[in-house]
C-alpha cells in the first residue's frame, strides 16, 4: 500500500502542534497572581493589629501591583514573629523600617500566615493608639466597622462618639451618618486591637 505521507510531512505536522500549543499557553496566562496567588482579597478583613519593633526583609522587599516583591519577618510588640511571604496581597506606607513602633502592622490572619497586611506609619513610637480613615458603615451586628479605604476593623463594644460643640448622637450608626461624609478620625487601640473612638471633623 502507497504511503500517503512522508517521514518528513509527519514531522513537519508534529513541530507546527508544538508550536500552535506554546503559543496557545503564551497568549492565555493570565496576569501575575491569575493562578491564585497574589490575588486582592475581596474585603480587608483586620484580625491582627501589633506594633512592628523590628523588619528583617530581603532587599528587594516592596509592594509591586498590590502584591509583596521580596519577603520579611516583622518582630512585633506581643512577641510573635510573623512572616510576610512572596506574593502576599498588601500596603506598605510606613516610611521608617529601622526604627521600633514607627510602623503598625494590620493585618488578616488565617492561623499563622498572613492573607492580607498594610504596614502603615504609627502615630509615634510611644503612642498606643492609630487614627485609621474615616468610619463609614458597620457590619456584622456592629461588631465590625468598614472604613472609607475598604477596612474591615473590629470595634469596641460602646465607641466612645466626639463632636465637640454637637449634639451627642444617640447611636454609633447614627453618628456616622451625620459626619462620614464631611471626615471622620477614626482610634484604634493597638492594645485591645479595635476602634475606642470617633471623632468629627472640625
Amino acid at each position: 500500500m502507497r504511503q500517503l505521507l512522508s517521514w518528513r510531512t509527519w514531522a513537519a505536522i508534529g513541530v507546527l502542534l508544538v508550536l500552535a500549543t506554546v503559543v496557545q499557553l503564551l497568549t492565555s496566562r493570565g496576569p501575575r497572581g491569575s493562578d491564585g496567588e497574589g490575588v486582592q482579597p475581596s474585603e480587608r478583613r483586620v484580625s491582627a493589629i501589633a506594633s512592628v519593633m523590628s523588619i528583617q526583609s530581603s532587599e528587594a522587599f516592596a509592594i509591586i501591583d498590590g502584591v509583596t516583591v521580596g519577603s520579611a519577618l516583622l518582630t512585633l510588640d506581643d512577641g510573635r514573629v510573623v512572616t510576610i511571604a512572596r506574593e502576599t496581597p498588601g500596603e506598605i506606607s510606613c516610611a521608617d523600617r529601622t526604627t521600633p513602633a514607627a510602623c503598625v502592622l494590620l493585618a488578616d490572619m488565617l492561623g499563622e500566615g498572613v492573607v492580607w497586611y498594610a504596614l502603615v506609619d504609627s502615630d509615634g513610637p510611644s503612642v498606643r493608639t492609630l487614627v485609621v480613615p474615616t468610619l463609614v458603615d458597620m457590619v456584622d451586628g456592629g461588631d465590625t466597622g468598614v472604613l472609607a479605604n475598604d477596612w474591615y476593623v473590629p470595634l469596641a463594644d460602646g465607641v466612645v462618639r466626639t463632636c465637640a460643640g454637637a449634639p451627642r448622637s444617640s447611636t454609633l450608626r447614627s453618628f456616622i451618618e451625620s459626619y462620614s461624609e464631611t471626615g471622620i478620625r477614626t482610634v484604634l487601640d493597638l492594645d485591645r486591637d479595635e476602634v475606642v473612638e470617633v471623632i468629627c471633623a472640625g
